[in-house]
């Protein structure tokens, strides 16, 4: 018979919608709860120009699913096996592997079993870095959407990146005037790394880049989402046809743009549901004419309907 530890675990952070969502007195067999430290580091910049936190779970919290952000993310786990799944290229983490992500790329994870879940990410703006080098980002942009956003534990290790996030983690886990400075320091050398690797282990160059009128794109997406808006108002923002853009976006980014903007507004959907907030008077504000609309484009992509999501949540 296992014994049971019932031990309060520290708020944690939802990444993408700036907000605490807590979840606390959860009960753990004394063998999880002994490998569960309440040890917690987030920082932010002022203007948010980057966010650095690490942490040490389970990985029976909720995910927050397919999910994008406006800023490059780099995560490195530290302990644990996780499934990364990135624009429909899945990839095995395991302990020192890094996975990036660029803005509007949509990505979430899985767990192939209850483990601690020990992880540190960081996360940050195009113009933190392009200030002092301006074609700093390149080879991270050149990189196609889904393909290879592994580095795994080895060259983690040969390039010296695990070093330069310990840098990070003096300067964040006790802030002081020094930190944003610093912390501004070690991560263009880290991206400088990555992209060294980048470019000698997956012969990424620079010659290949995305369409302008796709950022273009999705920028008025991230900006109106919550309105309701359809692909002919996205197309009119650019000033070309919806044919045309729904071509090019599909190309370019792999997946058809009416459902690149659900995806959009249905994680703004679970956020808030995951925040407390009631099924039924959200769809307005997330971008759907009507709740049916919504509950449908829900069911979806999330697997679920609206209020199961929200009952699987509260038994968590």
């Amino acid at each position: 018979m296992a014994v049971i530890l019932k031990i309060t675990k520290p708020n944690y952070y939802i990444a993408f919608f700036d907000f605490i969502r807590y979840n606390d007195n959860t009960n753990y067999t004394l063998k999880e709860a002994i490998k569960l430290e309440d040890k917690t580091v987030r920082h932010k910049m002022y203007d948010k120009s980057y966010t650095y936190s690490y942490r040490k779970s389970l990985s029976n919290e909720i995910p927050l699913g397919n999910h994008m952000h406006i800023y490059y993310e780099i995560i490195n786990l530290i302990d644990g096996k996780i499934l990364y799944n990135v624009e429909g290229t899945e990839y095995e983490m395991n302990a020192g592997d890094i996975i990036i992500t660029n803005p509007y790329e949509f990505h979430f994870i899985t767990f192939p079993k209850v483990t601690v879940y020990e992880r540190q990410f960081l996360q940050v703006d195009k113009n933190l870095l392009t200030k002092y080098k301006s074609d700093i980002f390149d080879v991270f942009d050149s990189r196609k959407f889904g393909e290879n956003n592994k580095i795994p534990a080895k060259a983690v290790e040969e390039y010296g990146i695990g070093k330069l996030f310990e840098g990070i983690w003096e300067y964040t886990k006790e802030p002081n005037s020094d930190t944003d400075f610093m912390v501004s320091l070690y991560s263009a050398q880290i991206i400088v790394k990555i992209s060294e690797i980048l470019k000698r282990e997956y012969a990424i160059n620079t010659s290949y880049q995305k369409n302008p009128r796709v950022r273009d794109i999705q920028n008025f997406i991230e900006d109106n989402y919550a309105d309701k808006i359809n692909v002919e108002d996205i197309a009119k923002s650019v000033y070309l046809n919806k044919s045309y853009i729904s071509r090019l976006f599909k190309q370019e980014v792999g997946i058809p743009i009416l459902t690149y903007l659900n995806i959009r507004r249905i994680t703004l959907a679970k956020n808030l549901i995951l925040n407390g907030e009631n099924v039924t008077d959200i769809y307005d504000r997330c971008g759907f004419s009507d709740y049916v609309t919504f509950y449908r484009a829900f069911k979806k992509y999330v697997g679920k309907t609206p209020n199961e999501f929200k009952t699987e949540d509260k038994n968590r």
